[in-house]
């Protein structure tokens, strides 16, 4: 699993000449456009199923409110064992639902 803490190493392990290239990359293709959709941005999320923690990071609220969500039925739910999980496709239409 690719993670930010394993890309900044990557980042940082580089030589210097190739690091001012990287980012000169991102500022060219990073500010082409003024605004990008959300499917731009959010299309390449994995397709696995989210966790409590993971929807809550995702939808920037507080894991309680994804609890209660859950539980007051605003947020369709699945449980494995013990643990409630959360359809990706449905959380990210939730999260263009509420932009």
């Amino acid at each position: 699993m690719i993670t930010a803490r394993k890309v900044y190493k990557e980042i940082l392990d580089m030589p210097i000449t190739e690091r001012e290239r990287l980012f000169s990359f991102i500022a060219r293709l990073g500010f082409e456009k003024e605004h990008y959709t959300h499917s731009e941005v959010f299309s390449d999320v994995r397709q696995s199923p989210f966790t409590i923690k993971e929807a809550a990071e995702y939808l920037e609220v507080a894991e309680i409110t994804v609890r209660r969500w859950a539980r007051d039925g605003i947020l369709k739910h699945n449980r494995i064992g013990k643990n409630i999980v959360f359809d990706t496709d449905m959380i990210k239409a939730f999260k263009k639902q509420r932009q």
